[in-house]
């Protein structure tokens, strides 16, 4: 079976965290030399930065320019990517299986073009509260409520090529409005359902009443423009597989 490459872009900024996500890299039974990482620093601390060069290898790229969020940062990353195969995560976030790229890899040899896995959300000592099932996305999914796990998405680069890269001028629902286009999309998707990424809570458009109300509007507003007056069915269903998804993790 053909090993791919794979090009693991990390949006970062003042995150020390960052050494422990890149190290889940780095232990992936997969060959080092077939793993590009790309670190998109926002410009970080001085301190940060060395010890972000200290964990990284030749292969690897590290961008220190400003950005205007994180999903510039991450299309920052995206657009300078080498490899045959794209994959994002968090600062804080981390690869749990070993595995990870290698059973990614299977799927795409067996014929798609991106890959939807599961993830689960944890506290801060990576215990987990909520387990996010890997998801098609398809417009039926959205209309009824699901969404797809950003962080537990690779795809081949011409995937991105085709269907766009983040729109910047959504804060929050940037990532929403990527796949509500890539549902539109002839692109075969595979589902891996083992859970493969561990992704800490507490982000910033969670952190407050405030985030979370702007954080919805981001949401509506992105989804009226795919679905229309369907996305009001979206919000109708979307607390039942939120509450579904905490239930099955505390199982």
């Amino acid at each position: 079976m053909k090993l791919n490459s794979f090009s693991i872009v990390i949006p970062s900024f003042n995150d020390l965290r960052i050494i422990e996500t890149i190290s889940s890299i780095n232990q992936q039974n997969y060959p080092r030399n077939k793993i590009e990482i790309i670190i998109s620093d926002g410009g970080s601390d001085e301190k940060i930065i060395d010890e972000i060069k200290s964990a990284i290898t030749e292969n690897d790229n590290l961008l220190i320019e400003k950005d205007e969020g994180i999903f510039d940062g991450i299309n920052k990353g995206l657009q300078r990517s080498k490899n045959e195969i794209i994959f994002t995560l968090g600062s804080d976030d981390r690869f749990c299986s070993k595995n990870a790229l290698t059973l990614v890899n299977e799927i795409i040899e067996n014929g798609s073009d991106y890959v939807c896995s599961t993830i689960k959300y944890t506290d801060q000592n990576w215990q987990p509260i909520r387990n996010w099932n890997a998801t098609k996305p398809t417009l039926l999914n959205f209309i009824f409520g699901r969404q797809v796990a950003h962080f537990g998405y690779f795809a081949k680069k011409s995937v991105y090529e085709l269907n766009g890269y983040f729109d910047i001028n959504r804060t929050v629902a940037a990532d929403f409005d990527y796949f509500l286009r890539l549902s539109k999309s002839n692109f075969k998707c595979g589902l891996l359902e083992e859970h493969i990424v561990d992704m800490k809570m507490g982000g910033n458009s969670s952190k407050n009443i405030k985030n979370i109300l702007k954080g919805n509007l981001d949401i509506f507003k992105a989804g009226f423009k795919h679905l229309g007056p369907l996305i009001l069915i979206h919000f109708l269903f979307k607390p039942f597989w939120k509450v579904r998804e905490f239930l099955i993790s505390s199982s």
